[in-house]
């Protein structure tokens, strides 16, 4: 290939010529800049006759472009820009809920109060700030920072409302199959994404922007508000063998530390609550994958306020074929002492629950997409009850969760028959740009006895309905 030496300068000197430039395009223009050099240095070395039929390189001038690329490295270096992914997002909501009589925008609110974990106060309407940085060595550190509504936030009491998100470090110790975690990390189970990401989860390796999202709904599904974990205070070992990648944690759940209930002069109690997690992902199909999650959590709070140990399972897989994708999620878990109702003496009782989501979507073309969630939930022995719940929002009957619809059917005296769940939900999502996009969900819930709570009438009801709009803005 014949070049002439003017113009391979030329193409070498222009992209230094931007001054604002983010790291991963920085990045690319240098690996450019390093390509052409090797080929430059290809020609000088060429054998003589292929030399002879090239222009000669001007040797002053093949130094003066090869420092500006050591330069311009150096300088990443420096600042600690090399290997570093800075993304962020904004998603505004407004939202009707017909039982609750309100209606308005849900935007970085905070989400103790006054309903605590709520399928119409859920993990939306949040701002977040994500930096990923991979370090000499392989080390790599995620920050994500999310103020009043992230994972951490959502549990005041032991976390003072903290605006952690994620605060992990992933260290290489035998390689990359085999890495060391460390620090807060958000829950892994079940298939929906925490936040309206770029596809998938935001990682160093990807930033794959357009045209979907890693959601497909303004609310999540009932297995993912009321039966996982929120996150994880811990160390944690990331294995990959084969196709597997599995991940085992020892942490506190739902706590960054967990002794912060200690009363002086308690006798009896328990402060030990580092539980531990299991998470094994399948992802070297093409179009499938499958992943499972299991808990075995001490000492978890009940919804009656006492504390029991919380024994959890959920496998998920996902399907995607050109436009269309699926997922199922199954869950199934009990808690020790975790029933809203006694036995007939008195005593307290285990809660059981199991689940199924099915989500299906499609994108109609580069603007719209399209999504339908279907979600059962049962909650019906001994009354109810799941960890993730509690009796703040109880109704007339001062027992269950009226704002979620859950709790003790008033129509059974024994108190022994809980309220099972479902919600089915439509969605559709438009991408104004690359970087913006709104979308609308309606949904209704569904309750197998009179279990939400009604502010317009007073009284309970089994059905309610929600509308959410959305607007998403990501970079």
């Amino acid at each position: 290939m014949k070049l002439k030496v003017t113009a391979i300068a030329v193409a070498l000197a222009f992209p230094m010529l931007a001054n604002a430039q983010s790291s991963a395009q920085m990045q690319g223009e240098i690996d450019a800049l390093k390509a052409q050099i090797k080929e430059l240095r290809a020609l000088i070395k060429a054998p003589d006759a292929e030399v002879d039929a090239l222009p000669p390189v001007d040797p002053e001038e093949f130094n003066r472009i090869k420092g500006k690329v050591e330069a311009a490295d150096d300088v990443q270096n420096v600042n600690g820009m090399k290997a570093l992914r800075i993304s962020g997002g904004i998603d505004p909501v407004f939202i009707w809920n017909q039982a609750k009589n309100s209606s308005g925008f849900s935007f970085g609110n905070n989400t103790t109060t006054p309903a605590a974990t709520s399928y119409d106060d859920s993990m939306f309407g949040v701002a977040y700030l994500d930096l990923q940085k991979e370090m000499e060595g392989g080390t790599k550190f995620h920050l994500t920072l999310m103020p009043t509504k992230s994972a951490g936030g959502a549990f005041a009491a032991s976390t003072n409302g903290s605006i952690i998100q994620e605060a992990s470090a992933s260290i290489p110790l035998d390689g990359s199959s085999t890495r060391l975690m460390v620090g807060q990390m958000p829950d892994v189970s079940g298939y929906e994404a925490w936040y309206p990401t770029y596809v998938g989860e935001n990682n160093i390796s990807s930033n794959v922007m357009y045209p979907t999202y890693a959601t497909n709904f303004v609310t999540h599904n009932l297995l993912w508000d009321f039966t996982g974990a929120y996150f994880y205070t811990g160390v944690g070992l990331d294995l990959v063998r084969g196709p597997w990648e599995t991940k085992l944690f020892l942490a506190n759940v739902n706590a960054s530390r967990g002794d912060t209930k200690l009363a002086l002069g308690g006798t009896g109690q328990s402060n030990n609550n580092t539980g531990f997690i299991y998470n094994a992902a399948y992802t070297q199909e093409e179009f499938w994958g499958v992943e499972f999650t299991g808990y075995f959590l001490p000492n978890m709070p009940t919804p009656s306020g006492a504390a029991g140990n919380v024994t959890s399972f959920e496998i998920d897989g996902n399907y995607t074929r050109g436009t269309v994708n699926g997922n199922l999620q199954f869950t199934l878990g009990t808690q020790h002492n975790g029933a809203y109702s006694t036995d007939a003496n008195g005593n307290l009782q285990d809660s059981r629950w199991y689940g199924m989501s099915l989500l299906l979507s499609e994108r109609l073309n580069t603007r719209w997409s399209v999504a339908t969630r279907l979600d059962y939930l049962n909650n019906q022995a001994n009354g109810g009850g799941i960890f993730t719940l509690n009796s703040a929002n109880a109704g007339t009957s001062g027992v269950g969760d009226a704002v979620n619809g859950f709790g003790p059917d008033a129509n059974d005296p024994s108190g022994q028959t809980g309220t099972n769940r479902a919600a089915l939900a439509l969605s559709t999502t438009y991408h104004v740009t690359q970087n913006a996009s709104l979308r609308a969900e309606v949904r209704r819930d569904f309750a197998s006895t009179a279990a939400f709570y009604d502010y317009n009438t007073g009284n309970m009801v089994s059905a309610n309905n929600v509308v959410a709009l959305q607007a998403l803005v990501n970079f």
